[in-house]
Order: structure tokens, then sequence, then C-alpha cells
């Protein structure tokens, strides 16, 4: 499947040296931190579930669902547009998008083209940012998901390990396509530290 989906952009140098902390539950900005992430989008293991089954696995209609993995890195690593460049000895972490195409193929060619009148969204998807490589810590995020060259709000579900308590939003800039033809994505989150009722987290 050629085109599909686009990478995620985090720069994560806390993430990495293990050092992220949160504030505790803030009514203001000041206890609200922000990091951010690319994301590349690899084709390797992508498997799509068809409403159409004799359609194949090169493009998508609405109501089709699929799983992709990607490799994140620090921000700023990718670049928008068409890109060549293939970064995966500077991974940080790893990536995995599940969900439900809600526009057809045709819509995310427009969007790659940059025709007008485009759709914005183009899947409803979870994610799941796995950071460091497998020690356990991930963030979860769930919500519509961005066409080529588009950028959407997201919600953060919560995580584990440093980020078992993290709860906010992530702004998600599809930067465009890989050398796999799937996405690179910018992705920024702005979290904060739940905590219950009595103030216990």
């Amino acid at each position: 499947m050629k085109s599909v989906i686009c990478s995620v952009t985090a720069g994560s140098v806390l993430l990495a040296a293990g050092i992220f902390t949160f504030n505790a539950l803030a009514d203001n900005e000041k206890d609200v931190e922000t990091l951010s992430f690319d994301v590349a989008q690899t084709s390797i293991m992508y498997k799509q579930n068809n409403v159409q089954e004799a359609k194949g696995q090169e493009k998508f209609s609405r109501g089709d669902t699929a799983i992709i993995d990607g490799a994140i890195y620090s921000a700023g690593t990718l670049k928008t547009g068409k890109v060549t460049n293939d970064p995966k000895n500077r991974a940080i972490g790893t990536y995995t998008w599940r969900g439900t195409y809600t526009k057809d193929f045709f819509e995310f060619e427009r969007a790659a083209a940059h025709q007008l009148g485009a759709a914005k969204v183009i899947a409803f998807a979870t994610e799941m940012f796995s950071l460091p490589n497998d020690d356990g810590t991930t963030i979860l995020t769930d919500g519509v998901w961005p066409n080529a060259y588009f950028t959407v709000r997201r919600v953060v579900l919560g995580g584990t390990g440093q980020f078992r308590n993290a709860v906010g939003e992530v702004t998600e800039e599809n930067l465009g396509e890989n050398e796999t033809g799937f996405c690179n994505l910018r992705v920024t989150f702005r979290v904060t530290k739940a905590v219950g009722p009595s103030g216990r987290d």
C-alpha cells in the first residue's frame, strides 16, 4: 500500500534520558508539560482488513481497518513534503497505529496533491508511542487522524511507566510521505498529571 499514512515527529530528549516528570494537576498553563516528536510510518508490517475483500492492500476505502508500525525520532528529524531520508539508526522509540478509515483513498490522493477542498480527516485511530524502546514506557492517543498536510488535535488517553498519570492533548501534523510511501508526522504533546478528587494520583 503506497502513500497511505504519514509519520510523527517528537522531541524526546527528556524522555530518552528518563528525566521527564509531571507537575500536579493544575488550573493554569504553567503546570502543563510540552514535548514533541517526529514519527515515520512504515509499510513493512502494514496490514489492512477491507470492506471489499477483492480490492487488495494498495488502496483503502471508508470502513477499512488497518494497523501500521513506525519509528519515533527527536523533533525536527523529518522534513515536510515527500522525502527520501531514512534515519532509522536515530530512532528513539517505536510507534503503532490502529484505526478505521473514514474517507476513501481518493481523498488522500487529493490532499497529497494539495488540492483545495480535500478532507482534513482521513481516519479515526488509536496511536501508541513507546519511549524509549522496549522499557514499558508508553503514551496512548485517540481521535481523528489527519490527512496529508493537515493538522488535528487528539486526546491523550494516558500511558504507562513515567506516563501512567498523563492526560492532555496532542497536536498532530501530517508532514508528507516518506520513502515507503507512508506518512511522516510531527506530534506535540501538552500533558499534565491527573489526580483524583482527593488530590492523590
